[in-house]
């Protein structure tokens, strides 16, 4: 997962932005019930922000109102039709949170292309948060389809975009083996962490899991394994070992330094792990 920088957006002038551009009859007074809820979300907001930068989840549980009197089906419309709708609100908020996956690749899986935003907190099942910003990071389709509505519990919370960054440690590994003559590869979450930092290795399976990257990374690596097969044997050959390994090695530097965990990467450290593989195929 790639950590994004978190952009500085008050919560109570998005829920005010959006509730102005309502008429004041629409949805039962929904305009004024958001004006007057405004600041109990945005106290909520700043409790999210305490909380997931503590990693701590507990306090999160879901809900079918806020203030009493806006329903969860009230607070995903607003998103969807004024936040999301609405062309100098969406250019002001839904816009700028977009662009925070710099690259336009998708945060979580490092393969698709941002196309819209997630709720990290679902807005059907945590509305106080629909119209957080910190709630919201951008994502590609298949990462949210596999996601839709989960919910988020101390135990099975997957790590978040604008607080999460875990690049730093080795925490994404692949295994390569032979099968049918040809290199395969599978993925896993480095078991070391599950003494080291058991929360955060519950953490990053959960993550694996309930996006599907497992097996999303090993469809990637197929591909690579499949068009580079020949040509890393032929290198072998040539080179030599050592000389073979020392060029894996330059790439995966060269990958590490844009980004240290992707499919890619863990790839390259297993390949360079077993480089005698080549040989045998």
């Amino acid at each position: 997962m790639k950590h994004l920088e978190k952009p500085e957006m008050n919560t109570k002038d998005v829920v005010v932005d959006c509730a102005e551009s309502y008429r004041t009859d629409t949805r039962n007074g929904l305009r004024a019930k958001l004006i007057s809820a405004s600041d109990l979300i945005q106290q909520e907001s700043l409790r999210y922000n305490d909380a997931v930068q503590k990693g701590d989840f507990s306090c999160f549980t879901t809900h079918n109102t806020v203030n009493g009197n806006i329903t969860s089906s009230d607070m995903c419309y607003t998103y969807d039709s004024k936040f999301v709708a609405v062309p100098h609100i969406r250019n002001k908020y839904y816009d700028k949170l977009m662009a925070t996956a710099t690259t336009g690749k998708c945060p979580i899986c490092g393969i698709g292309q941002v196309s819209n935003l997630d709720h990290y907190l679902a807005k059907s099942l945590y509305p106080m948060y629909a119209l957080t910003p910190a709630n919201l990071t951008p994502i590609c389709r298949d990462c949210n389809y596999a996601k839709l509505d989960a919910i988020i519990t101390p135990n099975c919370a997957p790590l978040h975009p604008f607080y999460d960054d875990v690049d730093s440690i080795e925490w994404l590994c692949a295994d390569i083996s032979i099968s049918n003559n040809s290199l395969v590869a599978s993925y896993h979450v480095n078991t070391e962490l599950s003494t080291s930092n058991p929360v955060l290795y519950e953490r990053l399976v959960k993550h694996l899991k309930l996006f599907g990257l497992s097996k999303a990374y090993a469809i990637q690596a197929a591909t690579e394994l499949s068009e580079n097969e020949q040509l890393w044997k032929s290198q072998y050959t040539k080179w030599g070992q050592q000389a073979f390994c020392e060029h894996l090695t330059d790439c995966l530097f060269s990958r590490e330094k844009v980004q240290y965990n992707t499919w890619h990467t863990a790839l390259l450290r297993a390949l360079i792990q077993n480089v005698s593989l080549i040989n045998n195929l």
